[in-house]
């Protein structure tokens, strides 16, 4: 007996991938050479509660072969379901599984444990247009640049310290490499800081607008003890060095004013322990949960033994959790009238990105977005989560970032580490093209064309080092982070390596990410080696120049925002696919080969009569339906095909 079904396929599963709710969906069944007294059915579960069994019914068929149909009506509330085949003889039972790689499509007939399918059912739902349709650019401020302000910031800072345990050290020379000093523990002792400034990053408004940046991501900006400002001191306050509420405000204007959004870091799991609601230091003037039991912030903690004993981010005592769901956290968060979420989206920037999004519950990022949408319905919110968004399994919850509408777009994780394994060879461009399968019939299309495609970031090794066939960061020691230099010819293979790379995270469906300086050269093993300055007078021209193309052709091509996609060609080392709308066809070619006999051939059956070159120019003359096209080694093309 030989069966069939391919989830990818709409004769035998439609429609194809998420569904809204209340959708019937239908499922098709080829048995090839069947047995006698064979029943056919569907076996789902939604989320973790199995329902009924539907036996299929045989549609058609002959003496060698039979379709056998079921249909299923989504719930009418958002759900996560997951389904597999079972066929029953008298005396044998078999089931069609998805396969080893679980991406759907076509799937295994197995005699036991079938893995299943996923089907994503969600409340209709937007993503803003304006954030599919551009580029993100992350900073973290303290490295980006010092404005003119740059002498009063440093000033106002001191003012505001003076007196106080406040573990800074300030920068003169602007090129240093970061270090950390650290006591016997692993503890910091002192935050380097350099001094960028939000005026720095208005007056470079224009270079960002040239890269085609249409969005400014932000590493958290909020007064805060470290150069980080993940260990937040007052939500409420810009941190002095980098500005004050008017400078924010004339920052985030200029930048509406050239077409760019701003979007802050939201880090609402933890606070700092030296902040307003917590003083652990005394620092600040109020009575915090640390330093009474009657302190109105008292309940936000979770302390095991007062004072000293309780839970923080990842044990880190610096950084002590929060009560989410506390009603006046929540309202100080976000229900209340002059709430942080309201108060900072009433200054015009385009949202959040919210800090660890997968150990906030549900419930509390659903006030954030609601929150939002009372202020701008076109706003982003954007969750930290390094899998796959939609089946996301976090604290034993099934997490419903996405079925519940509450999140717009994700930090695509996963897409950085398959685009990356793939150029550096770990796996296929078959594997890559069953990843992008995989995520497009998980995620609701909006999310799947908004997922924010990264490559590196704040907590990542630089892409150029990544790709510099570096070390693994856990056999190094902190030295040989701290002097790692990367030779003229490790340097070149890198940049040939990104280029094509990049050419793959602005062509696929998402959004691409850019981390500041990753445009111009800048390397580096993780914290705090990837958060150098960026190197104003000393960038590597050309690769900046390419990042202007890319950003450029975004501009011109609306198609890489929305249009449909679908691989053509995976080869050896070549892996081709297309973009199309009713109005335009895009061919994406990219090689990752390093060495002279990695190029290769490709031919595609394509209608049309020429394809353009969106990056070079270059014309190929389309015959007999086919392009044919000679790849070498990390080459790339975007063909537009007229």
């Amino acid at each position: 007996m030989r069966v069939y079904f391919n989830s990818r396929d709409e004769f035998y599963r439609k429609p194809f991938g998420a569904v809204t709710t209340g959708t019937e969906v239908t499922f098709r069944l080829k048995v090839v050479d069947h047995i006698k007294g064979l029943k056919c059915y569907l076996a789902m579960w939604q989320d973790d509660k199995k329902l009924p069994e539907i036996e299929m019914e045989k549609e058609s068929g002959n003496d060698n072969e039979e379709i056998y149909v079921a249909r299923f009506k989504a719930p009418k509330e958002p759900a996560l379901i997951w389904y597999h085949f079972i066929l029953q003889s008298f005396d044998e039972k078999y089931f069609y599984s998805n396969n080893d790689l679980q991406s759907g499509g076509e799937g295994v007939l197995v005699d036991n444990s079938p893995k299943s399918y996923q089907l994503t059912v969600y409340k209709d739902d937007k993503s803003p247009k304006w954030f599919k349709e551009g580029i993100v650019y992350q900073i973290f401020p303290d490295r980006f640049k010092r404005g003119e302000d740059y002498e009063e910031r440093k000033e106002n800072t001191l003012k505001r310290i003076e007196g106080k345990n406040h573990g800074k050290t300030f920068v003169d020379d602007w090129y240093k490499d970061p270090e950390y000093v650290r006591d016997e523990n692993g503890g910091v002792l002192d935050f380097e800081f350099y001094g960028g400034t939000l005026k720095g990053i208005e007056e470079e408004l224009q270079y960002l607008k040239k890269l085609g940046v249409t969005c400014l991501y932000l590493n958290p900006i909020f007064e805060a003890r470290s150069n980080h400002r993940y260990d937040i001191g007052d939500y409420m306050k810009i941190d002095s060095f980098l500005g004050d509420d008017k400078s924010f405000k004339a920052f985030v204007h200029a930048a509406k004013k050239e077409g760019i959004g701003v979007v802050l870091d939201g880090v609402f799991s933890h606070q700092g322990a030296d902040s307003v609601y917590f003083n652990k230091f005394s620092n600040y003037d109020s009575v915090g949960a640390y330093n009474s039991e009657n302190s109105k912030y008292y309940p936000w903690y979770k302390f095991i033994k007062y004072p000293d004993v309780y839970e923080s981010w990842w044990g880190v005592s610096d950084l002590p959790e929060v009560n989410e769901m506390c009603p006046s956290y929540v309202d100080f968060i976000c229900k209340g009238l002059n709430s942080v979420i309201k108060h900072w989206m009433r200054t015009g920037i385009a949202g959040f990105r919210l800090d660890v999004a997968d150990e906030l519950p549900d419930e509390f990022i659903v006030e954030i977005r609601k929150a939002m949408d009372r202020v701008n319905k076109d706003s982003i919110l954007v969750g930290e989560v390094w899998e796959d968004a939609t089946n996301k399994v976090s604290y034993d919850k099934n997490r419903k970032y996405f079925i519940n509408g509450s999140l717009k777009s994700v930090m695509n994780y996963p897409f950085m580490v398959n685009a990356i394994n793939f150029m550096e060879g770990h796996i296929s461009a078959y594997e890559l093209s069953e990843f992008f399968y995989k995520q497009m019939e998980n995620y609701p299309r909006e999310y799947f064309n908004a997922n924010l495609n990264l490559i590196d970031g704040h907590d990542r090794v630089r892409i150029i080092t990544q790709l510099s066939d570096s070390r693994d960061v856990s056999e190094m020691s902190e030295d040989e982070k701290k002097n790692h230099f990367i030779d003229r010819d490790k340097y070149l293979l890198a940049v040939s390596r990104l280029k094509t790379l990049s050419v793959l995270q602005y062509t696929v469906p998402g959004t691409p990410l850019l981390y500041y300086g990753d445009e111009v050269g800048v390397y580096g093993y993780n914290d705090p080696y990837n958060r150098k300055p960026y190197p104003w007078g000393k960038e590597d021209t050309e690769l900046c120049s390419h990042y202007v193309a890319l950003g450029e052709m975004r501009k011109k091509s609306k198609v890489f925002a929305e249009g449909e996609f679908r691989t053509l060609y995976t080869g050896a080392h070549t892996y081709a696919f297309e973009r199309t709308t009713k109005d335009e066809k895009v061919v994406v070619i990219v090689n990752r080969g390093i060495f002279h006999d990695e190029g290769e051939h490709v031919s595609i059956e394509l209608n049309g009569n020429e394809a353009v070159d969106l990056l070079s120019g270059e014309v190929i003359t389309i015959s007999d339906n086919r392009l044919e096209v000679d790849m070498t080694p990390l080459g790339y093309k975007v063909f537009a095909i007229k």
